[in-house]
C-alpha cells in the first residue's frame, strides 16, 4: 500500500520543481519585480542587466554564507546614478510540503528608497509557483506574484523553458515573461505599472 503514496509524492515533486532562480528588478533572487524566499547558496552568483523607461539597472547577487544573499544594484537614470546594497536571509528553505520564508532589505544606505520585506514562496504542481509578502518602502502595500511555467514537464532553466508572471506590487500590476536560452542564461521582458522593461541575466553555479 505504500507504493501508490510514494509514486504520488514523487510525481508531485517532479511537477513542482522550482523554477531556476533569477534576479528580480531589485537585484535579489526573485520573481519578475519582487523578491522570492529563495537565497543563493555560498559560491553561487547572479549577474543581470535591464533597461526601462526610467533608467538602466545592472545587478550582482551572490551567496555570501549559508542562507545569506548579498546584492548590489546600480541604477542609472537621467536624474540620478546610484549604487544600492541589499541583503536577504532565508529563514526557512522550501520543501515539498512547507513554504520557503525569507526576510530582507533593499537599498540599505537609502540612496533612493530603502525597503524592508518579508516573503513566503511555495511551488505548486503543474508549473505554478506563488510568492506573497509585506514590507515598507516600495512594498508598503504588500506584494504578490504568480509564476506559470509554460512547459512544466521539461527541465527547468534550459531552452525552451518559459515562465509567465503576473504580479501586484504596492497597488499596481506587473506582467511579463522570462525565457531560458541556455543553462544559466535568460532573457525577460514585461510591464511594471505603465513602464516597459527588458533585460537579461546569467546565473553561475
Amino acid at each position: 500500500m505504500k507504493w501508490p503514496v510514494q509514486i504520488l509524492l514523487g510525481s508531485l515533486l517532479l511537477l513542482s520543481t522550482p523554477v531556476a532562480a533569477a534576479p528580480a528588478l531589485g537585484g535579489e533572487t526573485g520573481a519578475l519585480t519582487v523578491p522570492s524566499a529563495d537565497a543563493l547558496r555560498p559560491g553561487q552568483l547572479h549577474l543581470a542587466w535591464s533597461t526601462a523607461e526610467d533608467g538602466h539597472r545592472s545587478a550582482v547577487a551572490f551567496g555570501a554564507l549559508k542562507r545569506l544573499e548579498l546584492s548590489t544594484l546600480h541604477f542609472d537614470s537621467a536624474e540620478k546614478d546610484t549604487v544600492e546594497l541589499g541583503l536577504k536571509y532565508e529563514l526557512q528553505p522550501e520543501t515539498l510540503l512547507r513554504p520557503g520564508i525569507a526576510a530582507g532589505v533593499e537599498d540599505i544606505a537609502r540612496e533612493r528608497r530603502r525597503s524592508f520585506y518579508g516573503v513566503v514562496s511555495k511551488t505548486l504542481p503543474y508549473g505554478l509557483r506563488v510568492h506573497a509578502g509585506v514590507g515598507n518602502g516600495r512594498y508598503a502595500g504588500g506584494f504578490a506574484s504568480l509564476e506559470v511555467r509554460a512547459f512544466p514537464k521539461r527541465p527547468a532553466g534550459v531552452f525552451p523553458d518559459l515562465t509567465l508572471f503576473a504580479e501586484h506590487v504596492d497597488g499596481h500590476g506587473a506582467y511579463g515573461l522570462r525565457l531560458a536560452l541556455s543553462r544559466g542564461l535568460k532573457v525577460e521582458a514585461g510591464v511594471d505599472g505603465s513602464a516597459h522593461f527588458a533585460g537579461l541575466s546569467y546565473n553561475y553555479y
